[in-house]
């Protein structure tokens, strides 16, 4: 092999490493790129177990609500005068005995002790209100207004029923109303 001229090597272009430079700036870029993503897929898992904690929540609530509802059909409620324990008579004058602190307190509430629950953190809790009586079709509503319940008078009952999902990030609180002749 023949060795070029001088003039020959003079001629070509000097390489000053522009293709690096370019090179390192678009692998920076992909990297950061990846980095975002890997965040954000991060975030959107938290975010998705937070709504599958919740969704536990409400199910577990809404379970604790059902099984309050039956025992109450039932009559096993009766110590609603004591103000105790999770059962309480509505005083129209202060209205409810529900405050969101009530849950720090165990002997406030009651507590679910129906069919085993999966997946909730703990098991849930709920307190019954007695509200006055109505009275039905054809019966004096004076009688009903004398005292809680009796003939011809539907009692109405306010359940509140609070649950934790598989953790402590989502919690659930809801009430319903319930009739019983």
């Amino acid at each position: 092999m023949t060795a070029q001229p001088n003039h020959a090597r003079a001629s070509l272009p000097r390489q000053r490493g522009a293709v690096l430079f370019v090179s390192l700036i678009f692998l920076l870029a992909l990297t950061l790129l990846g980095v975002v993503l890997a965040r954000t897929q991060t975030t959107e898992e938290r975010l998705s177990q937070n709504d599958a904690n919740h969704d536990i929540a409400i199910e577990a609530a809404g379970a604790t609500l059902r099984f309050a509802e039956m025992n109450i059909s039932q009559g096993n409620y009766t110590a609603f005068a004591q103000n105790t324990a999770g059962l309480y008579l509505l005083d129209p004058t202060s209205g409810s005995a529900y405050t969101s602190s009530i849950w720090s307190t165990a002997a406030d509430v009651l507590t679910y002790t129906g069919t085993a629950l999966a997946s909730v953190s703990a098991a849930p809790q709920f307190m019954v209100e007695q509200l006055p009586s109505v009275a039905m079709p054809g019966t004096s509503l004076g009688a009903c207004q004398q005292g809680y319940g009796g003939n011809g008078c539907v009692q109405v009952f306010q359940i509140t029923a609070h649950a934790s999902g598989g953790d402590q990030s989502g919690n659930a609180t809801l009430r319903s109303i319930y009739e019983r002749q």
